[in-house]
């Protein structure tokens, strides 16, 4: 069996819902490790929607099977990064921030459960060796 392009992609999924974890557990008065730790969350992020967006989307939106799939990580995406920069914003001490980085994470557990049991498995089927070697690549590349 190959080796599977995208368990690079699973670790950050872990490392993104270990950093949530951390969060959720500070109170308001750790202001910052708050600070520090979303701008953890943040990083991780953005890196790995970049890689996505840049080296797989764009591949799975030329395949009419993952098609509506690709569009709909897209917007997942989005979301994210709104809710992100609205808790980036808001006073870290707020009673609301816990409660919006809650919602963080059921739209990001919701999106990585999505690729791994869906997004993933239809790409490794959808997608040629030679496009699913070039995003491994470009993965590999990205990570050095």
């Amino acid at each position: 069996m190959q080796k599977q392009p995208f368990a690079p992609l699973v670790e950050d999924h872990k490392r993104v819902k270990e950093i949530i974890e951390k969060l959720l557990g500070t109170s308001a008065s750790a202001k910052e490790t708050r600070q520090d730790l979303l701008g953890q969350l943040k990083k991780e992020l953005e890196a790995h929607e970049a890689l996505e967006e840049k080296l797989l989307y764009p591949a799975l939106k030329q395949q009419e099977p993952t098609r509506d799939m690709a569009l709909e990580a897209y917007q997942e995406h989005h979301v994210v990064d709104v809710l992100l920069d609205e808790l980036e914003s808001m006073d870290f001490q707020d009673e609301a921030w816990k409660a919006k980085l809650r919602v963080l994470q059921e739209n990001l557990l919701h999106h990585i459960r999505e690729e791994e049991k869906d997004l993933f498995p239809n790409a490794a089927k959808t997608l040629d060796e030679g496009q699913l070697k070039h995003i491994e690549q470009g993965i590999e590349q990205a990570r050095r």
